[in-house]
């Protein structure tokens, strides 16, 4: 199947939302199914990313220039050949003072490999990690891990459990990143406990409309809740 992009742009009167810009894909003779919408413009780039599935919001994203970093918006979306993941590029910056008292302007360049169904951020890297490709058979191709199997990557309770993934200050590797990749079910309930006794996290800093959102089992909702 040929994606077609088309990109729209949609100007807002209020001047606190300013320009959002939308990235979508065709899906038919007449439908366009939105994946993308980029909010809070600095400058070129963006603070906010809204991950759609068509007119549904999937998850957004947050950045700021010296914390993570804002997005940038490419000119075509870098999809997988299924279109279940893409690619997306978030630029940090700040100045370094020198000790002879001049001021360096820096940027580091970030990608983040997603999951567009979920929402799910599956890594956050920089360098020639960023420089690879999508396979058709769920792979991101790159020179620091040859043969990146998305799947097997994607963040899951049962693998934090087990020692395989740890959590840190990345947005791949957070609690709330987590709940959207691997969300608590009858199956990963047990996973999830272990987690929360052990105390890995701060279940108190979360919000409590984000396990709402990733589950509507209200069971599970207050195991959770119960266990902190």
């Amino acid at each position: 199947m040929k994606y077609l992009l088309v990109i729209l742009l949609i100007f807002f009167t209020s001047v606190n939302i300013g320009i959002a810009a939308v990235q979508c894909l065709n899906v038919g003779r007449s439908s366009c199914a939105e994946i993308f919408q980029y909010g809070d413009p600095i400058g070129a780039r963006y603070r906010t990313l809204t991950i759609l599935d068509d007119t549904k919001v999937v998850r957004v994203l947050r950045g700021e220039v010296d914390n993570g970093g804002v997005f940038e918006q490419t000119e075509v979306p870098v999809l997988s050949p299924d279109g279940n993941f893409a690619l997306i590029n978030q630029i940090e910056s700040g100045e370094v003072e020198a000790s002879s008292g001049s001021i360096t302007h820096h940027e580091v360049a970030y990608c983040d490999l997603l999951d567009v169904r979920s929402g799910c951020i599956i890594a956050k890297e920089t360098g020639e990690f960023c420089g690879g490709t999508f396979s058709s058979d769920g792979k991101w191709n790159n020179q620091l891990y040859p043969e990146f199997n998305l799947a097997a990557e994607t963040p899951k309770a049962k693998n934090y459990v087990g020692g395989l993934q740890q959590f840190s200050d990345s947005p791949a590797s957070s609690f709330d990143n987590l709940l959207f990749c691997d969300p608590p079910n009858i199956n990963n309930v047990s996973d999830y406990r272990i987690l929360i006794e052990r105390n890995n996290f701060n279940l108190k800093s979360l919000d409590s409309s984000i396990l709402k959102k990733m589950n509507k089992n209200k069971v599970l909702i207050n195991i959770l809740r119960n266990s902190s």
